[in-house]
């Protein structure tokens, strides 16, 4: 395997994916490009977040299954702007319910 520097602030791990994980702490305002799979883009940072953090690449509407690495890993609870967190404060685990983010039924 060949590890190849990249200049990307985030990384987009596969084309089907809906957000990125930053590679480095980022600050609010912060213009990001994030790489990767799906080519480069560019976003503009809604709140400081840390490294390995997920932003969305994309408008994501609440209730929309969220991917990554080409996988869908939770449903949202809020609507989500490009540049935005994707994180447990708007995001339901489709992993911790059995791949049903509704909770379950008594």
């Amino acid at each position: 395997m060949t590890i190849v520097p990249t200049s990307a602030d985030a990384l987009v791990l596969h084309a089907d994916d809906d957000v990125a994980v930053l590679l480095r702490p980022v600050a609010a305002g912060e213009a990001v490009v994030a790489s990767g799979a799906a080519g480069p883009a560019t976003l503009r940072i809604a709140a400081s977040l840390p490294l390995g953090h997920k932003i969305a690449l994309r408008p994501l509407a609440a209730g929309s299954t969220v991917r990554k690495y080409g996988e869908a890993i939770g449903r949202l609870t809020a609507d989500v702007a490009p540049g935005e967190h994707v994180h447990v404060h708007n995001l339901e685990s489709l992993r911790a319910t059995g791949g049903d983010a509704a909770p379950p039924q008594p």
